[in-house]
């Protein structure tokens, strides 16, 4: 047999073909981590307890967690949908590493300095290892933590959600029923059913990836649909932007109805997954999508600085938003006699906040720029290390 009928009979490997780069996604990362630090900031720096204005702005910017969810499963299913090779065990080689590993570093710093040694109990640590593994098995060692042991879940599931689009191929419409479906009836029960004592952990589903399925399978389906939806939102800015006015409203409304006239409690945890809010998140999913896919389209080309500076943001939104709780905490922890943080003691408001997150977003650049040149980057920041002559 000769040379080239015996290479003729191998079975051809598995082309990898490197998908194009979508530029609008990057718009779409940084505009989303850049909304979830000025809500930590504004309920930082506010009184989110008794506030009614705080509580319903913030409302509304609680969907920044669901947009970001949607861009995980758009972005998952876009760099591996049609890929021959997909294994389940070498994605999740590959893709837990650089999560389980940040999530369980920032949760122990968070949990040592926050929550221990800022409350007097830091020589208690060697003994509360239990406490700590308690917070770690729920994302709780930090309010913004719960977010990456989501994505945790999310990226296990993966492999499972890659099969469910590509086997329902022409029946998305189905599932995406069926899905929002489910996400009526999960919001529902999260807002209005009093769960039995032996469902304890019912009260943690905002740390499951239950509340956000809906968002997590609409991007993965719409990354198999990317030009049909391009096309959908194309010429539509007004008419998503009127959309977005009327279902805010609606939210606030409601938000005020249960509480000035059913005397809900001012800052209900829950409030987020109230039904009436489910119009206002899927239509910020949709026009922040379109946001991005208008400036890719027609501005990012003719606007190469703010590309880059979009680039460079989208680049360290995830280091960002690992430091940035710790940050703040410094910012704000000198504090006046009577416990008022002295900076807002000294600014007043709403320049206060405005500062503040000015201070946080810098902060928090400056710190991630040290930690991507440190020896273990990726396991710090989920980034492989920079080089450091940037530094000098």
């Amino acid at each position: 047999m000769s040379l080239d009928a015996e290479t003729s009979a191998a079975p051809a490997a598995p082309i990898r073909r490197r998908r194009p780069y979508l530029y609008e996604l990057d718009l779409i990362r940084s505009t989303t981590f850049a909304l979830v630090i000025f809500t930590h900031v504004l309920a930082a720096t506010t009184d989110q307890w008794g506030s009614h204005g705080v509580n319903a702005t913030n409302l509304l910017f609680h969907a920044t967690r669901n947009i970001f969810f949607a861009l995980t499963g758009f972005v998952l299913m876009y760099q591996n949908l049609d890929r021959d090779d997909f294994s389940a065990v070498d994605f999740w080689r590959r893709r837990i590493k650089l999560v389980i590993v940040p999530y369980a570093i920032w949760s122990a710093i968070y949990w040592m300095v926050i929550g221990m040694w800022s409350n007097g109990r830091g020589g208690q640590i060697p003994t509360s290892l239990g406490e700590f593994w308690g917070q770690l098995s729920w994302g709780t060692a930090a309010f913004h933590l719960y977010f990456l042991f989501v994505m945790l879940q999310v990226y296990l599931l993966f492999p499972l959600l890659r099969l469910l689009v590509a086997k329902t191929r022409g029946h998305h419409g189905l599932v995406l029923a069926g899905s929002l479906l489910l996400q009526v009836g999960v919001v529902c029960a999260i807002s209005y059913w009093e769960a039995p004592a032996a469902w304890g952990p019912w009260s943690r589903a905002y740390a499951t990836f239950i509340p956000y399925q809906l968002f997590i399978v609409a991007g993965a389906i719409a990354a198999d649909h990317r030009e049909q939806l391009a096309a959908m939102v194309r010429g539509r800015g007004r008419w998503l932007a009127v959309a977005l006015v009327g279902t805010g409203a609606l939210a606030i409304g409601s938000y005020f109805h249960r509480v000035l006239d059913n005397g809900a409690p001012t800052n209900d945890p829950n409030s987020a997954f109230e039904p009436t809010v489910l119009p206002f998140v899927m239509v910020a999913v949709v026009s922040i999508y379109a946001m991005g896919l208008h400036w890719s389209t027609h501005y990012r080309e003719g606007s190469p600085r703010l590309a880059t500076a979009v680039s460079y943001a989208a680049n360290r939104s995830f280091p960002v938003f690992l430091v940035h709780v710790m940050v703040m905490f410094w910012i704000l922890r000198a504090t006046t006699d009577s416990g008022q943080p002295v900076i807002l003691a000294h600014v007043p408001q709403p320049f206060g906040t405005i500062v503040v997150y000015l201070l946080v977003v810098a902060g928090s650049l400056a710190v991630t720029e040290i930690l991507r040149r440190l020896p273990g980057s990726l396991y710090l920041t989920g980034r492989p290390r920079l080089p450091l002559r940037f530094m000098i």
